[in-house]
């Protein structure tokens, strides 16, 4: 049976809980260990939390946009019939994105020695974290059947200093048919 109230493994959990929750807060915390000779005694004593100057800490900020999905309307288009291409973009962080980007969609025909074509569509909205915004582009001819990948990319020249980039981009592949 514990001797006082300090040797109580839950008052050490509690304590432990105490000095996460100021971390979580504050985002600092000095800790003062005591340490008796053997490994058994080494206890903590006190914690106190540093202040910081008069100025209020800096906020977090993660700025993350990315392609939310592709949406192709019809969805496997005729060869010749225009058709719409809706990229859906999301700011998936937690600060508001106010400066403009641009959204790419590739298009990748099948065939070889084939460019793609590239197609550019600039958000100048502000984006507030979990928004969402449509990039629509309306393709007017195309000549050839059979698969097409599309390629969307958000921010795509690199302007926002996206801190995730592994969800700035993603593809598609869709069927063009003759009837």
């Amino acid at each position: 049976m514990p001797k006082n109230k300090s040797d109580s493994p839950v008052f050490e959990i509690v304590v432990v809980l105490a000095i996460v929750v100021i971390v979580a807060i504050t985002g600092q915390v000095l800790l003062h260990y005591e340490n008796k000779g053997s490994t058994r005694s080494n206890t903590i004593t006190g914690f106190a939390v540093s202040e910081q100057g008069g100025e209020e800490p800096a906020k977090p900020g993660f700025l993350d946009v990315g392609i939310d999905k592709i949406e192709v309307n019809p969805p496997s288009p005729l060869v010749g019939e225009p058709f719409e291409i809706r990229i859906i973009v999301a700011n998936k962080g937690f600060v508001d994105i106010d400066t403009p980007f641009y959204v790419e969609a590739k298009l990748i025909p099948n065939g070889e020695n084939v460019k793609p074509t590239i197609l550019q569509f600039v958000v100048t909205q502000v984006l507030k974290p979990g928004e969402k915004t449509t990039a629509v582009f309306r393709i007017a001819t195309v000549t050839r059947e059979g698969p097409m990948r599309i390629i969307a990319t958000a921010d795509s020249t690199a302007k926002l200093n996206d801190q995730n980039p592994s969800n700035d981009m993603r593809s598609k592949t869709i069927i063009l048919t003759s009837q």
